[in-house]
Formats: C-alpha cells, sequence, structure tokens
C-alpha cells in the first residue's frame, strides 16, 4: 500500500546516490536507478519538499547536492510562478473546452494518444506513461517537443493527457512544463527534441530518423501575460486547541507541519472524487488518502455535509486548512469553502512558512528565483 512510510524509505534509499545525480539524471534507462523517483509523494506533500531538502542537506554539502537540490526546487518554483499568476491556468482550461471540440475526433489527436503514429519511440513513451503512470523528465521534454512540433498538435491536448495518466501529475509542474517546451515561458527560447539527443541519452534504445523529427520549429508568437497578483492574503488567526483541521490532496502532511503540528486537533482528509486521472492515478489517491486517515486518526470525507456532521460532534464553529494552489484541487477546496460557509462553518486559510518565504520569488526565470532563495534553504 502507498505510504508516508513508503516515501521516506524511498527518500532514505536515494541520499546515498544524490552526488552522483548531476551527472546521471538525463539518461533514460532501464529501472530509473539514477533519479529518486520522488515526485509521486512530493507532488501530493506525503513528504515535503523541505524534508527532502533537510535530509539532503544532513548527509551532503550543498554544493554536492546543488543539482538535486534545484530540481526539488523547481516544483516550488513552477507552483510559485503559477500562484502569481493564476490567469495562465483559467486561459489553459478554457483553451481546453474549444481544442477538445475540435480535435477529439481528428485522426492525429487518436493516433498520437493510442501509441499508434508513425513514430515507433514516441509510441514507446505513450504505452510506458498509460501502463505504469510514470515517464522521465528527459522523455516528458521529448515526448512534448514531439507532440507539439512534429504532430502538430496543440500544446494544451498533450499537457492534459499526460496529467490523466501521470501518478505525479501537478497542475503546475505539468501545465508550466509544457508552456516552456513550447517556447511562451521564456520567449523566444523552444526546446526541441533531436535524434542525437534521444539517442545519446537512451543509450541508443531508441534512434530517431532525422527525417522524423522536425528540428527548426519557429517559436511562438510572444503573449501577452496579465500584471502578477500576490499571493492570496490568509488568516492571521492561529488554530485553538481542539480545532477542526481538514487535509486535502494538496498537502497530505499538513498535520506534520509547523502550523497544525502539536496541537489537539480533530483531523478529516477531504476525498472528494477526482477529475482527469486515470484508474490509476485514483487508485494511488485511495491509497494515500487511506493512510493519511489512518494516522491522523480521522474519517475520509467527500461533502460539506459530512464535514459539518464532524464539527457539531466535536464541537468546533469553523474548519482550517492550508490553502490549496491553483489547480484542480484549489477548485474543489474553494468549492468546499463555499458550501460550508452557507452551513455557517467559515474555512479559515493557512499556507506553510516554507511557502510564505519561497514562492514570492518565483517572478521570472528559474535561476534567478533560485538565486534568491537558494541561501534560505
Amino acid at each position: 500500500m502507498s505510504s508516508r512510510a513508503e516515501a521516506l524509505a524511498q527518500l532514505r534509499d536515494f541520499i546515498p546516490r544524490v552526488p552522483r545525480y548531476a551527472k546521471t539524471r538525463n539518461y533514460v534507462r532501464p529501472g530509473y536507478e539514477e533519479v529518486s523517483r520522488l515526485s509521486r509523494w512530493i507532488r501530493y506533500r506525503v513528504i515535503s519538499e523541505e524534508e527532502c531538502v533537510q535530509s539532503v542537506l544532513d548527509s551532503h554539502p550543498a554544493e554536492a547536492a546543488e543539482k538535486f537540490l534545484q530540481e526539488l526546487l523547481w516544483r516550488v518554483y513552477w507552483k510559485g510562478w503559477l500562484e502569481l499568476r493564476p490567469s495562465v491556468w483559467d486561459s489553459y482550461r478554457k483553451d481546453l473546452i474549444s481544442l477538445s471540440s475540435t480535435h477529439k475526433d481528428s485522426d492525429s489527436y487518436q493516433h498520437a494518444i493510442n501509441g499508434d503514429t508513425q513514430l515507433s519511440f514516441f509510441n514507446e513513451w505513450v504505452s510506458e506513461l498509460v501502463t505504469t503512470g510514470y515517464m522521465h523528465n528527459h522523455t516528458r521534454m521529448w515526448f512534448s517537443s514531439v507532440w507539439i512540433f512534429t504532430l502538430n498538435l496543440p500544446w494544451q491536448l498533450g499537457a492534459r493527457f499526460m496529467y490523466h495518466h501521470l501518478l505525479d501529475g501537478d497542475p503546475a509542474s505539468n501545465t508550466l512544463s509544457w508552456r516552456w517546451v513550447a517556447g511562451l515561458h521564456t520567449p523566444g527560447k523552444i526546446y526541441v527534441a533531436r535524434p542525437d539527443n534521444i539517442a545519446t541519452y537512451s543509450d541508443a534504445r531508441w534512434t530517431p530518423k532525422p527525417a522524423e523529427l522536425r528540428v527548426d520549429p519557429a517559436p511562438p508568437r510572444p503573449e501577452t501575460l496579465l500584471p502578477l497578483v500576490e499571493l492570496p492574503p490568509l488568516s492571521s488567526e492561529t488554530p485553538p486547541e481542539a480545532s477542526l483541521i481538514i487535509l486535502h490532496d494538496d498537502d497530505l502532511s499538513a498535520d506534520l507541519s509547523g502550523e497544525f503540528a502539536g496541537r489537539g486537533a480533530h483531523y478529516c482528509v477531504f476525498a472528494p472524487s477526482l477529475v482527469e486521472s486515470s484508474r490509476q492515478k485514483i487508485a494511488l489517491m485511495s491509497e494515500l488518502r487511506g493512510d493519511t486517515a489512518q494516522r491522523v486518526r480521522g474519517p475520509l470525507v467527500s461533502s460539506a455535509e459530512e464535514v459539518s456532521v464532524l464539527a457539531r460532534k466535536v464541537g468546533c464553529d469553523r474548519a482550517h486548512t492550508m490553502m490549496p494552489r491553483v489547480g484542480f484541487e484549489r477548485d474543489s477546496v474553494t468549492r468546499l469553502s463555499s458550501e460550508l460557509r452557507a452551513s455557517r462553518i467559515p474555512v479559515v486559510y493557512h499556507r506553510r512558512a516554507w511557502d510564505e518565504r519561497l514562492m514570492p520569488h518565483a517572478r521570472s526565470g528559474f535561476f534567478k528565483f533560485w538565486e534568491r532563495i537558494k541561501s534560505s534553504l
């Protein structure tokens, strides 16, 4: 069963391999020993980025671990970047509505999602993604580039397809990585999958012919983004003893954070139906939610009515939760909050000190973000 204990064991197992990560991380080899594969746990904060950073720095000097630390912080960067630009998420969701109707029956789209193209290597990537729910980060870059520039399909549909199947599918990391490949994140800079790069980093497992890939696409027309917003302001209220805490999929270890830890709280785990998720992802989330509920000794709840009943039972007139990041979880928790407000149970939102400290710096490119925050790690 997938659990926090399993996540911590996997983290401990990878720590000795951190110093060689920088040299080997781009190789896509069976077994994926070169990478940590911690992403499915970090995505749902079964373990947090902060825990991972601390574990690494407890065992290695920062210089020896820098590349791995940067990869951990990319997730924080993506989340912060989207948090400051929520209109990008809104535009993506809006685009999907029109693109889905125009492409759902097209042969090129159907061949792509079914792994039935003329590109055998691409078909293998589709098969692995659908079968295992995992894809090496370098393969994700190749896949996205081929989808956009060779198959000439909208990046939004590719992002949705990948999110649907990835067990570590994250609205910010997934959506913004696709935008980066497409040349929208850094204007004028696109990522192009090249035959020699694929052959080199797959140890010649895949050897695309030059004619099979488009390697000279023009960058897209620059887009105009709305001005940055600030992080949503939160209440400064400290949860009282015996408060009701709602955990959700964006932070399944929030009870262990400094904001809630040590309080005599009553917990519940919000478990709404999952959107845009494969059966594998639904099964994983069922296990992770169940493990969390068992650990905090609280029930799984899926509706405002269930939370209201629990609140009355434990004598709480409000609930506390971590603010979900921009994406599907925020949408579902916002709906829950609205329904609870109608039942006169306000929801008080909190944010980890880690996020409060780091995410506001995600205002431009990653390496500017890194330079601003690395000394605080």
